[in-house]
């Protein structure tokens, strides 16, 4: 690791630390009204995969997809290398991306540097489409020897959440969950309303039953810093199953090869075009799933992960079939719209 990078995650220990004792006082309370340990408590939560989740056939700012990178170089590289994201288009130097990270990690970053954290979050829930399918069709589960280099926010960053901890002060994060059951009745994308409900799902976290989460909009964010091997890092790749047959599974099969990774599948989330309406997303979505559809998917009348990939690398090397829906701005917004309306309602 850097210098730099070491900064950042000592720059947020700090910071959890300096609350330390009150997210310490406010377990406690609910761990002993049940005669719950608190410190294995908090190794339960942390014994949760961290996953990755991205889209491989989206093209990188080299000409080639993530996956054809992945392959060659080994490493999942962040938005600040590949200019590819599914969240907002700001990683540059003075963007938005920048600016949160500036200010979640204490300036630690030097301004021009690429080698910034990459993001996931930890699957709490584990769920079979990842702890963030906002982010991705598919993900990666990271080794738990990561965790040491990791940072945590309770939320997405781009919320400028105020809990963030290390795995060595991750109470805040455990806090911050109970926190959220008490005010709002639920624990993630979850409706639990107790504390004692909720100390009872983070004592068995991670159990074999793996359900589709469907969650948008609520993670324990987390940022890994320094690189993220594929050799060295990761345990798993789940890949949605729209993408059998195709030229991406082939490369996942290479991939998890050639640098010893477990492969899994997603079950295929699809949805009929005839039901996106323009509520979710807005009135673009159903206009873009129907030329998706009519272009791509033989007019079968479902759309699914790898026919929006089809359609986002089309749009970049034949602009002119799409710009009488959008931009390349808006494009690119309206298919990860679509996407976030597979992944909820596939």
């Amino acid at each position: 690791m850097l210098d730099y990078q070491k900064l950042a995650i000592d720059s947020v220990r700090k910071y959890a630390e300096s609350n330390k004792l009150a997210h310490q006082a406010y377990v406690m309370q609910i761990c002993e009204a049940f005669k719950v340990n608190a410190d294995n408590l908090i190794d339960k939560v942390l014994s949760c995969p961290i996953t990755i989740n991205f889209h491989p056939d989206r093209i990188s700012n080299n000409g080639k997809t993530i996956m054809e990178n992945l392959l060659q170089q080994g490493r999942y590289l962040s938005q600040f290398h590949t200019s590819v994201t599914n969240g907002g288009r700001s990683a540059y130097m003075g963007g938005d991306r920048f600016m949160w990270e500036q200010n979640l990690f204490f300036d630690s970053y030097p301004p021009a540097s690429l080698e910034r954290p990459k993001y996931g979050a930890l699957n709490f829930f584990r769920y079979v489409d990842g702890a963030s399918v906002r982010f991705g069709s598919c993900f990666f589960t990271l080794k738990r020897g990561v965790n040491s280099r990791c940072t945590f926010a309770y939320g997405d960053s781009s919320t400028n959440p105020t809990t963030l901890c290390t795995s060595d002060t991750f109470i805040g994060i455990v806090a911050a969950m109970f926190e959220d059951v008490q005010k709002n009745g639920r624990l993630l994308n979850q409706v639990i309303a107790h504390p004692q409900e909720a100390l009872a799902v983070m004592l068995n976290p991670c159990m074999d039953v793996k359900n589709i989460g469907r969650n948008l909009d609520y993670c324990i964010e987390t940022h890994i810093h320094g690189d993220v091997s594929l050799e060295e890092d990761i345990d798993s790749f789940y890949l949605d199953e729209s993408f059998n047959g195709t030229v991406f599974e082939d490369q996942a099969k290479m991939l998890c090869k050639k640098y010893g990774i477990r492969i899994c599948q997603i079950p295929k989330r699809q949805v009929a075009s005839k039901d996106i309406g323009d509520v979710f997303r807005g009135p673009k979505i159903p206009i873009i799933a129907r030329r998706i559809d009519s272009i791509f998917g033989n007019n079968s009348g479902v759309i699914n992960a790898a026919l929006i990939g089809d359609a986002s690398r089309n749009s970049v090397s034949h602009p002119q079939l799409w710009e009488d829906i959008g931009t390349e701005d808006e494009l690119f917004m309206y298919f990860k719209q679509l996407w976030h309306t597979v992944a909820y309602f596939g």
